[in-house]
């Protein structure tokens, strides 16, 4: 079975008008359940493995899980010094046992079924690393470029490459909405190191041609400021 890496060791700077005290992963979404409960309970498939990658309030979030018999399924893969997306995903490859595997973010309500995003994002060839994006323009998350067989020929934080700008015809745009299926091999053999998914080393995929995208027509919904958060709190809607 493959298993599931949720980023969760952030400093949640913008999120400290909520609490300064709980990791957002605890932040309760409803009035049943926290962001964790529902990944492990209904998000993510049964029995899934699951690794949490923690830093910030690491405590917080051992004590939560010890205490909702969580313990067979999640695993803790802990940042003692800040690593960034990538040191972090690359951190928590060591305790995966799979091929490959699931990255989300832990700030993030994903309205795709996993599901369709497990099948969707199958490797067929040399890549490795797979993008869930949509093709919702959204002003402020990562812009995708992809061709006509999902290879993602840029990956920029906001805006098209101006490289890119002339050839709109060649290319799709779709933006990223902070899930990715990694291969195992790949991340394992990363030194670990303070280093951005983002910045760094998608970048250097894509200049590779290593990096494949799976698009979809759905959103997602990122609680990391106040007023997101209070927005699904009012709202929530179990995708």
């Amino acid at each position: 079975m493959i298993s599931f890496v949720i980023l969760c060791g952030g400093l949640g700077n913008r999120f400290q008008d909520v609490s300064k005290t709980l990791p957002k992963i605890l932040a309760k979404i409803n009035p049943k359940q926290t962001m964790l409960d529902w990944l492990a309970e209904e998000y993510l498939p049964k029995d899934s493995k699951i690794i949490l990658a923690t830093g910030h309030l690491h405590n917080k979030i051992s004590q939560y899980i010890s205490n909702k018999n969580y313990l067979d399924s999640i695993k803790l893969s802990y940042e003692r010094k800040k690593l960034g997306t990538g040191g972090a995903i690359i951190k928590a490859s060591r305790l995966i046992d799979s091929e490959d595997f699931i990255v989300l973010n832990g700030d993030t309500i994903q309205e795709i079924k996993i599901s369709e995003f497990i099948k969707k994002s199958k490797f067929s060839g040399k890549e490795v690393i797979n993008v869930g994006c949509t093709k919702s323009s959204l002003s402020d998350s990562g812009r995708v470029v992809i061709d006509a067989d999902n290879v993602i020929k840029s990956f920029t934080e906001k805006k098209i490459p101006d490289s890119l700008k002339n050839k709109s015809n060649l290319f799709n745009l779709c933006s990223s909405i902070g899930i990715y299926r990694c291969k195992t091999l790949y991340f394992r053999e990363l030194p670990i190191s303070c280093i951005s998914l983002e910045d760094e080393i998608l970048p250097n995929l894509v200049k590779s041609n290593m990096a494949k995208a799976s698009v979809f027509e759905d959103s997602f919904h990122d609680f990391g400021t106040p007023n997101r958060y209070n927005k699904i709190l009012n709202n929530f809607k179990s995708f």
